[in-house]
């Protein structure tokens, strides 16, 4: 940093105090050095100037330094005993900096060099009265001490004005007392013991010589406070007061301060200084808005200030210290040596982002060991755990938010500050972060909404930030949100997908008719892991229609929705529909902005209980962000089209956009499957097929929850009322007769209305096995004819004949040739011929023989789906051929035949030769 040289005594790892001792045992006191090293590390302030002027021939009143703790008084009154000890070592000083600082009043000062100094800091108490000094240290002060104890009667409390002015006649003095309020306010003042009354009565005599014969004597106290008894009493004649608070005060500290910390900071070059800075100079301008006719001026300041930036010194300096009760110039000396020793050597400027709230040897320390305020070291924990916090939180941290900790600390030392100047504008830490490169705007404000979002002690006070002691709830809730190792149990996962099921089957209307499943992240391999036993596809019985929520949206749809299909649905593979997100919007599981708010809501739920602002944040979070992006982020359909169990990359599916929301999504994608997917032909046609077999409406059920085998386009699912309805439709159109359990027989009538024989009809299929003991038929199977009904069996040819009676005119017959209600028929899905016992064989069904070679199980089970067996599809006469097994395999393969069935086994036995 231009080559500037800390100050041997602040080399070391640990920095020497800075407290000036007028003398100490070890003899390095101010005072036990010479004036020539004391006066090398003293700087001619305008408040040390102004003492030397007071004390000169000629001045009539005492001196008064007015300062609290650490401000240098102590510094200034060992300058000034060195100045008058040794005058002519006190004169070149004053010559060279005259000259060095180009101001020749400096060197026609006077200094007193006719005087015996006396130089004593009152507090450490080596006197138990203030005339024991003089007496102690005058060179006539034992003559005089004995003159007033000689006086016999006649001697009074405290040594009268006319023997001082004698002792001081006889020898000029030059008295210097330091830290004089704090003994005075020390002593008693009891009838017994009146010292107070004594030292007020001496000092005022003091006083008065100092005023009516400054030739006699220079009387110099320090006091803290211009309102304490100590100092009323030197107040009556007028004193000379310097108050470190004049208006070359700050500058005049600024400039001791870098002369006192540095050996060579006197002889960098101020235009080195300005090119160095340059960079951060034009920033503090631009972000500042500092007008241009400023520029110059504010320049200066940098030069004058270098190595720090003037607006760290007077953060410091106006705020800070005087926040946390420092000691001003003592502290201050402290912090930025730490500061220098740990500052980052990149940086041109050191800042008040040079805090570092991690390295334990910065500017940090010094600063908290002289704080007296226990809020303002809490502060600095928080603000440590905020920054732990927002690495944690944030991914790639040391990229997306490299400047994280200067900013935190900026902030922090900001926010010492009193209440009204509390924190900073997001522009202030901008500057502080600014080396020899301009930052980013851009990526500043994120790194800073990063750090924002991810600390919860952090507080937007109108415009500003601040770094509070007390917990802001929504930036906490978003840290801890931000946390993945909060949640390694994937808790976060889970409540997302229910987010997202409750927002697409939020209404009870919609939840009671589909069944909304959101795959989560295992969804392609092993998607029923994640789910419990009730929610898995054996358990989707309640007759309500699947959709199922895919995470991210296929690259090779067909590809992975067929291996899916194979995979992982072992029945009711064509009653699924699928729910697709947004192309390109990749995995719900995995976009970080959902998976943060679904935490957030998780996290506020759990605390609302203990907390109630987090029942708020709880309704927040999801209303007003997370619901609003689910809502649109599923924003189309897949259909299953054509099925191909041996190859299921082959498989095709109908894809569509449902312009839906929320849940809106089920009943659009129900309405367009409907309108658009479904064709009634289609479903005529397979209706009318099983009607010419007479089988069952159960089996037609059956058959639409699986694809259709051999590559035949599937006939969308439309739910087991759907399907009912429409097959109540075609039998009142006349295009089939339904009969019920052998009960009744549907049957459009001749010249009957479809639509009031639709209401004649509807409702009556029932449920369950009632639908596998309901027959389709063709009409030709059916007729009525002189009150009787004639089936006719549709392989055979045969027919039967019952006499009914239609006894409500409704078309529901009755036998009127027994006792038992129904109708008798016959075919596979009819009832023997006569139901008292007279035929009891039954029609025959037609059986297609099929055959396989031998080859594996999977192309076996593919083959059998091409034969058209389906779940409901009965079977005869099974023979497995096995070219070749083991015992071992045989076992199993027993082991795993199903239950209620029967089995024959024949097999050759391999033996030995």
């Amino acid at each position: 940093m231009l080559g500037l040289t800390l100050r041997e005594e602040f080399r070391g790892k640990r920095l020497k105090g800075t407290t000036v001792d007028f003398k100490n045992q070890s003899g390095t006191g101010a005072l036990d050095v010479s004036a020539a090293e004391f006066l090398s590390i003293t700087y001619p302030s305008h408040d040390l100037l102004k003492t030397i002027e007071a004390t000169q021939q000629g001045q009539s009143r005492p001196v008064v330094l007015l300062g609290s703790r650490g401000q240098g008084k102590s510094h200034l009154m060992a300058a000034l005993f060195h100045l008058c000890h040794n005058s002519e070592t006190g004169a070149s000083w004053l010559s060279e900096w005259a000259e060095h600082l180009k101001n020749p009043q400096i060197g026609n000062l006077k200094l007193r060099n006719d005087c015996f100094v006396i130089a004593e800091s009152l507090h450490l108490q080596r006197y138990k009265y203030l005339w024991d000094i003089l007496f102690a240290i005058h060179p006539k002060g034992n003559y005089y001490e004995g003159k007033w104890s000689g006086m016999g009667e006649k001697k009074t409390d405290v040594p009268s004005y006319d023997l001082m002015m004698e002792m001081f006649t006889d020898q000029p003095t030059v008295l210097i007392l330091d830290e004089f309020q704090t003994w005075y306010e020390g002593l008693t003042n009891t009838k017994q013991y009146p010292w107070r009354n004594w030292a007020f009565n001496f000092i005022q005599i003091l006083s008065e010589i100092a005023q009516k014969n400054p030739e006699k004597l220079v009387l110099v106290v320090s006091v803290r406070e211009g309102n304490s008894d100590a100092y009323q009493q030197i107040r009556r004649v007028n004193p000379v007061d310097v108050d470190f608070k004049g208006p070359y005060a700050k500058r005049d500290r600024q400039r001791l301060l870098l002369y006192r910390i540095f050996e060579n900071r006197m002889q960098v070059p101020n235009g080195d200084i300005a090119k160095a800075t340059a960079a951060h100079v034009s920033e503090y301008f631009r972000l500042s808005k500092i007008p241009p006719q400023e520029h110059e001026k504010r320049t200066e300041d940098f030069v004058e200030s270098y190595p720090f930036a003037p607006h760290l010194l007077k953060l410091l300096d106006d705020q800070v210290l005087i926040a946390t009760d420092a000691q001003e110039t003592r502290d201050l000396i402290k912090i930025l040596v730490d500061l220098f020793k740990t500052y980052d050597s990149k940086k041109t400027l050191i800042t008040a982002a040079d805090f570092s709230l991690t390295n334990e040897k910065s500017g940090v320390a010094s600063l908290l060991d002289s704080v007296a305020n226990q809020l303002h070291k809490d502060l600095r924990e928080k603000a440590l755990r905020n920054y732990e916090v927002v690495v944690e939180a944030v991914p790639n941290a040391n990229t997306t938010i490299s400047h994280a900790e200067e900013i935190i600390s900026a902030l922090w030392l900001r926010s010492l500050t009193v209440d009204q100047m509390a924190g900073a504008e997001p522009y202030e830490l901008q500057i502080d972060i600014t080396g020899d490169k301009p930052i980013d705007d851009n990526r500043f404000e994120v790194e800073l909404a990063n750090i924002v979002d991810n600390s919860f002690n952090i507080h937007q006070v109108g415009s500003r930030l601040v770094f509070k002691r007390e917990e802001n709830a929504r930036s906490k809730l978003i840290a801890h949100a931000k946390n993945g190792k909060l949640f390694q149990n994937g808790e976060d996962i889970d409540h997302l997908a229910k987010e997202i099921r409750a927002v697409i089957s939020g209404s009870e209307d919609v939840s009671a008719k589909h069944r909304v499943v959101v795959l989560k992240k295992k969804w392609q391999g092993d998607p029923w892991s994640e789910f419990d036993e009730k929610q898995q596809p054996k358990s989707w019985n309640d007759g309500k229609l699947p959709l199922v929520v895919v995470p991210d949206y296929p690259e090779k749809l067909e590809v992975i929705l067929g291996k899916w299909l194979k995979d992982n649905m072992q029945e009711n593979r064509n009653t699924l529909r699928f729910l697709l997100p947004q192309k390109g919007t990749g995995n719900v599981y995995y976009d970080r902005e959902l998976l943060v708010l679904a935490r957030a809501v998780f996290l506020a739920m759990k605390w609302k209980t203990t907390e109630k602002v987090y029942a708020e944040l709880e309704r927040s979070f999801r209303k007003d962000e997370l619901i609003p992006k689910l809502k649109s982020r599923f924003d189309r359909f897949a259909l299953l089209s054509e099925w191909n169990y041996a190859e299921p990359a082959k498989c095709q599916f109908e894809e569509a956009k449902h312009d839906a929301q929320g849940d809106k999504i089920p009943d659009a994608v129900d309405r367009l499957v409907r309108e658009e997917v479904f064709i009634p032909e289609e479903f005529e046609e397979y209706v009318l097929k099983l009607a010419e077999n007479s089988e069952s409406v159960g089996k037609l059920l059956k058959d639409l929850k699986e694809p259709r085998p051999g590559g035949k386009p599937c006939i969308p699912w439309l739910g087991e009322i759907a399907v009912k309805e429409r097959v109540i439709r075609i039998c009142a159109e006349g295009q089939i007769a339904l009969n019920l359990r052998n009960m009744e027989m549907l049957q459009a009538k001749p010249s009957e209305d479809p639509d009031d024989a639709w209401t004649r009809m509807k409702g009556k299929l029932g449920t369950g096995k009632h639908l596998d003991e309901t027959i389709m038929l063709l009409p030709d199977a059916v007729s009525v004819s002189g009150g009787k009904t004639v089936v006719t069996d549709p392989v055979t040819g045969e027919t039967n004949s019952v006499e009914v009676v239609d006894t409500d005119g409704t078309g529901s017959f009755i036998d009127t040739g027994s006792t038992t209600t129904g109708v008798t028929t016959t075919g596979s899905g009819g009832v023997p011929g006569n139901i008292f016992g007279g035929d009891d064989e039954v029609s025959t069904v037609s059986k297609k023989p099929c055959s396989a070679p031998p080859t594996s199980g999977l192309n076996l089970l593919g083959q059998v789906e091409s034969w058209g067996i389906g779940p409901a599809t009965n079977v005869n006469n099974v023979a497995l051929k096995i070219g070749k097994m083991t015992g071992a395999q045989l076992q199993d393969l027993i082991k795993d035949l199903p239950d209620g069935v029967t089995f024959g086994l024949d097999l050759e036995k391999e033996e030995g030769n």
